[in-house]
């Protein structure tokens, strides 16, 4: 029996069992609505992947042109920014151009708000009973209140123009009686059917739309959707083509321009794969949306607003032309694209008219394309695995390595022709055949080293096992000096809720707590250090090398902020208490290694600046906030974060005073008048920094800085003070 078992073609037999099971999962894949967990990033990877071999392509259509509210419109027309008047200017001044039709990528909600809504009434009221009047007084008075009229103004060009397609945005949410906005109905599809199905294919349903006012939205000759969809790892490449509003469907932007190029009117059944534009077929996939075939940066042209406004544009290059009017300036509705990471969002409804006009439309394939190609790898492997191919060793995998070669050099062919063929599934089930096969090859091998793994796994970070079992000698005391990123977490007043809980309770919340936070750690790629009753010691850049350690550590005290939130919700419906952390982020030299005993040892980090990220944490208790950091964290954590320096401290346990920064958030503006106080404060007008501090409302730390001031003012410091601010407590 011993002989038969020796002779049975293992690695054959697993990976046939490995291809079936294959797929039996690729059926599964399909049959799940949004797929299989991480597939969908790995078709998006691979879309990105052919964009970028394919590289940028030159616009196939003369007819699409953007008129950017750019940097230099900004420079040189900023009333367009900033007023409703200044808007007509740029449409009347469009209207002379005389273009097929305008694509407007922002709406006008909401009047215009110039002064409170009550001295703008007294000012038209006063305006009404001095008309005709020649005193100068009365003259300012009815110049403030033909200023109020802006609204107007901007109607009134608008009626003028008539060939403006306004955008609206539509919010996720469930509204199935919802209102229609006024002049909205310009938007819908010109035949729809529902019958209800479809699946992961029907459109976004929306429980709000943002639209333009019914003053501007009468005038316009179209509307459309702006909204897109950004997939989970970021990147946009699907805008919708229908979305639901109150059991209404309406089209996007990009689809109305290009209707109102080609003269005519879609027809959508929802849930359907296709959508009818005029006689064009459009494929439709998850939420009704279509993939675009991206262009890469600035291909379509672009005039600047500016040039509108100045009529210095070429007449010709505006003149019957689609065009589409959107912010562009720096940091404005930026997106991330398969071709450009900071693509402005007009740029897609404008590609979307293009790909529609010039047929360049991806088609995607079915579930049976997915699950024969599955098939056909995972018999490529199978085949690897027979005895007179398997002589040696490293002939299968080449050829099922070199099989999956040649399948996604077809899939990047066929994509320059616009077909997607499906790469993610085919090649990740492939590669498991092919790994499975690997594995019955190796069936009895390495079972010690597993299990050494198992058991080492209990007390250390895998990185850390790893590392023990590749090289031993890695399990010797000491350790070497490296800058590495630590963390320090600690529930706020954490005794005193101890104190009310049983050891039972207690040991079940912990573990409640500390799990969600633990799984952030590591799955960063950081490494927990240890666990000091609810605080968490966490390190980023070791034993693993990270050159972004500082921003993966930023990034995870963001999360820990952001699961608290979710976990207090959920103890609050199970009458639970509410609890807070604080968090300190330090980066610096420090020594890492297995330190301790002969006997007993752990891998951790020493140093003073882990010292330093401990009393940070400390000191958030004492400003009131949730995260600080140190500054070389700031730093070295790049333009990804927010961050706001905070205070001058010298620390408990060391000599020298470092500057604290708060981490506020993710990229974007902070206010200013924090740093505006801050500096005031350091110039000793305690005073006029009170004042500022006292402007930011619901903000601790400034409440704290302020009443700082207020006591610096009754007993000011001595000559030779330097700002600095001793830490009370550790």
């Amino acid at each position: 029996m011993g002989g038969d078992r020796r002779a049975r073609n293992v690695p054959l037999l697993t990976a046939i069992a490995g291809t079936v099971v294959a797929v039996a999962l690729a059926f599964v894949h399909h049959a799940l609505e949004g797929g299989m967990p991480g597939m969908a990033a790995l078709d998006g990877f691979s879309i990105d992947a052919r964009f970028r071999l394919r590289g940028a392509r030159p616009v196939a259509s003369d007819r699409i042109v953007i008129v950017a509210l750019d940097d230099e419109t900004r420079n040189q027309a900023p009333e367009v920014f900033q007023t409703r008047r200044g808007y007509a200017k740029l449409f009347d001044a469009l209207t002379e151009y005389a273009p097929k039709a305008v694509a407007v990528d922002l709406f006008f909600g909401s009047r215009e708000q110039i002064l409170s809504p009550e001295l703008a009434d007294r000012v038209r009221q006063t305006a009404e009973t001095v008309q005709g009047s020649t005193d100068p007084k009365d003259g300012l008075i009815l110049a403030v209140a033909d200023e109020l009229r802006g609204d107007d103004v901007l109607a009134e060009a608008m009626a003028r123009n008539r060939r403006l397609v306004l955008g609206a945005f539509f919010v996720q949410g469930d509204a199935p009686t919802a209102r229609e906005p006024d002049g909205l109905a310009k938007a819908r599809h010109g035949e729809v059917a529902d019958g209800g199905g479809g699946g992961a294919l029907r459109p976004m349903r929306a429980g709000v739309v943002h639209f333009s006012l019914p003053m501007f939205s009468k005038h316009a000759l179209g509307a459309g959707a702006v909204n897109t969809f950004r997939d989970d790892d970021g990147v946009t490449r699907r805008v919708p083509l229908s979305v639901e509003h109150g059991g209404r469907h309406y089209m996007s932007l990009g689809l109305a321009m290009a209707l109102i190029e080609r003269g005519a009117e879609s027809r959508y059944i929802a849930g359907s794969a296709k959508l009818q534009a005029g006689d064009l077929e459009l494929p439709l996939s998850r939420g009704a949306s279509l993939t675009l075939d991206v262009l890469g940066r600035d291909r379509i042209p672009r005039i600047s607003a500016a040039a509108v406004l100045a009529k210095t544009a070429p007449r010709d290059a505006l003149a019957g032309k689609l065009v589409f009017l959107g912010h562009t300036f720096s940091a404005s509705d930026k997106v991330m694209t398969p071709l450009d990471p900071i693509a402005d969002g007009v740029e897609l409804h404008a590609t979307l008219t293009e790909n529609i006009l010039t047929g360049h439309i991806l088609t995607g394939t079915g579930w049976l394309v997915t699950v024969v190609a599955t098939a056909l790898l995972g018999l490529i492997v199978c085949a690897a695995q027979l005895r007179r191919i398997r002589r040696r060793a490293y002939v299968p995998p080449l050829i099922a390595l070199g099989s999956l070669v040649i399948y996604i050099a077809i899939c990047i062919a066929m994509f320059s022709r616009g077909t997607v063929l499906p790469i993610a599934v085919p090649v990740v089930f492939t590669v498991g055949v092919l790994l499975a096969a690997t594995v019955g090859g190796l069936a009895t091998e390495g079972r010690e080293k597993a299990q050494l793994r198992s058991v080492f796994s209990q007390y250390v970070s895998r990185p850390v096992v790893d590392r023990i079992l590749a090289d031993p000698a890695k399990a010797k005391l000491g350790g070497e000096r490296k800058e590495l990123t630590v963390l320090f977490s600690d529930i706020r007043g954490f005794s005193n809720f101890a104190e009310g809980m049983t050891p039972e309770d207690l040991a079940a919340f912990l573990h409640e707590y500390l799990t969600p936070m633990t799984d952030l750690v590591l799955a960063s790629g950081g490494t927990l250090d240890k666990y000091i009753g609810d605080a968490i010691m966490a390190v980023w850049g070791a034993p693993v090398d990270l050159p972004d350690h500082a921003a993966r550590a930023c990034d995870v005290a963001l999360k820990m902020q952001e699961a608290l939130v979710e976990m207090n919700r959920a103890w609050a419906t199970q009458g639970k208490p509410q609890v807070a952390i604080g968090i300190g982020l330090n980066t610096g030299a420090m020594a890492v290694g297995n330190m301790g005993s002969t006997a007993r040892f752990e891998y951790t980090v020493l140093g003073d600046q882990v010292n330093l990220g401990s009393r940070l944490e400390a000191l958030t208790k004492e400003y009131g906030v949730g995260i600080l950091v140190g500054e070389a964290t700031a730093r070295a954590a790049g333009d990804a974060f927010l961050f706001r320096e905070i205070d001058l401290v010298r620390v408990k346990g060391r000599a020298g005073a470092a500057p604290v920064f708060e981490l506020v958030g993710r990229a974007g503006r902070a206010d200013p008048a924090f740093a505006r106080a801050l500096a005031l404060y350091r110039k000793r007008e305690f005073v006029e920094a009170k004042q500022v501090f006292g402007t930011l409302d619901g903000d601790p730390a400034a409440a704290i800085m302020a009443k700082r001031c207020e006591v610096l003012v009754t007993e000011p410091p001595p000559a030779d003070w330097d700002g600095v601010y001793e830490q009370r407590s550790k």
